[in-house]
């Protein structure tokens, strides 16, 4: 359902009856007439490739790796560490709202990225690429239509294929195309699809609690904790 209304909301967006044929990658699409194409370059203040220093199980700063990407968010399990001075901190520190950018993994798994959220101090590695948007777009509807189908196709079309791994670099990566609303129907965009990810996760933490309980409750059985009557009358 979520990927069918990112399809519909980042193509046709809210309330549109007019709309144009344009070029996104190799596709013809139509988008609502205002709308403008935008390429990454012109949405970003800032991409920007991670640090290659050693990492280490413990230490000054957390680190985000390819693994921290989870459904469109970066998440802060496992961990591993890193330390710098103050300079080299500043330089990678990521901040609410940017976006990183899984360039180099396997074929199915680059081009991942995962929005920042998070409280606290990280910084990223060297093989994921931090976007920063500009005052033209909003990091969440950037976020979300690299998550997206067209998007996919396009990342798959630009990715360089080695023997087992893929590899997307920052140039490429800028050229990308973004059907781009103005700046307040980006907004709204994020907002409907972020509650669409919250009703999600409520759902898949009440479908665990439900799994646990069940869990328990068949370990009671087994072990006598709870008795069943089988007793029945004739």
């Amino acid at each position: 359902m979520k990927k069918g209304l990112m399809q519909e909301l980042l193509t046709k967006g809210i309330g549109h009856s007019e709309f144009k044929e344009v070029r996104i990658g190799a596709k013809r699409i139509e988008i609502p007439k205002h709308w403008e194409i935008s390429t990454v370059n012109e949405l970003t203040s800032k991409v920007q490739y991670g640090i290659s220093d050693k990492m280490y199980l413990e230490g000054q700063y957390p680190i985000f790796r390819m693994n921290n990407f989870y459904r469109g968010y970066m998440i802060d399990e496992p961990m591993k560490y890193i330390d710098l001075d103050d300079t080299e901190f500043e330089k990678y520190k990521v901040k609410k709202g940017d976006i990183l950018f899984n360039r180099t993994n396997s074929v199915d798994l680059v081009g991942k990225n995962g929005i920042f959220t998070l409280e606290g101090d990280y910084v990223f590695a060297s093989y994921l690429i931090r976007l920063r948007t500009n005052d033209k777009c909003d990091s969440y509807y950037l976020n979300y239509y690299l998550n997206s189908y067209n998007a996919g196709s396009i990342l798959d079309s630009i990715a360089t294929r080695g023997a087992s791994q893929a590899n997307i670099n920052a140039k490429n990566l800028k050229s990308v195309d973004v059907p781009t609303p103005p700046i307040q129907e980006q907004k709204k965009i994020a907002s409907i699809l972020s509650s669409v990810d919250a009703k999600i996760q409520k759902e898949e933490e009440y479908k665990v609690k439900l799994e646990q309980l069940k869990k328990g409750l068949m370990q009671k059985l087994l072990t006598g904790e709870i008795r069943v009557n089988t007793e029945m009358e004739v």
